[in-house]
């Protein structure tokens, strides 16, 4: 290969890669976000491959507006059950809130709706994470930006209380990132061999 051609050459990787950086980030966000959600939803270990701290058994409050139907019934679906229940009315305003204890807290509320409790997935209604997505914009994509977050008010609240209660949830681990960083590798050495260098 003449010099001339080996410039010509290098000036389009150059200009490709600029070109497609942003659709580079954008394939290194949306994968990252995957594996976020496939790491904790599966096995319930954050970013340093421990397990998150497990689902509260502390007694809990709860009425069957909070329920089911069918976990409701559960629990109160007979006189005899409802009696064995410890009852509190708590006052809203003018309202009188009837609400029973349920002895092993969030833990039990979850098995009542046949939800896992083995490790905890942060997945009740799964809304928290079908609302967890890549936000960032082509722009801070083309800068080497990417940002994952909700795109509710609502999640966001309830992700920040998660996180508040139970560590970091959407961190990177080194793995995770390594992954990420052959993407990247992979689309550049790609691009060097197509012109003939390597």
């Amino acid at each position: 290969m003449k010099a001339d051609e080996a410039i010509r050459r290098v000036e389009f990787i150059v200009d490709k890669t600029v070109s497609d950086w942003g659709n580079v980030m954008l394939e290194v966000a949306q994968t990252a976000d995957t594996m976020i959600k496939d790491r904790v939803i599966k096995t319930g270990q954050n970013a340093q491959g421990e397990q998150y701290d497990p689902y509260s058994t502390n007694p809990m409050l709860t009425n069957c507006s909070q329920m089911t139907q069918s976990a409701c019934n559960k629990k109160t679906g007979s006189k005899a059950k409802r009696k064995e229940l410890k009852w509190v009315t708590l006052k809203r305003g003018t309202k009188n809130i009837r609400l029973f204890e349920l002895a092993g807290g969030y833990k039990e509320f979850r098995e009542l709706h046949g939800r896992q409790t083995n490790f905890v997935d942060f997945a009740f209604s799964g809304r928290m994470w079908a609302d967890v997505q890549v936000v960032s914009g082509d722009d801070e994509h083309k800068l080497g930006r990417a940002r994952i977050s909700t795109l509710s008010e609502e999640q966001m609240k309830k992700l920040a209380g998660n996180t508040e209660r139970k560590g970091t949830i959407l961190d990177l681990s080194t793995d995770e990132t390594n992954a990420l960083a052959r993407i990247i590798e992979k689309r550049l050495t790609d691009l060097w061999r197509q012109q003939g260098f390597l």
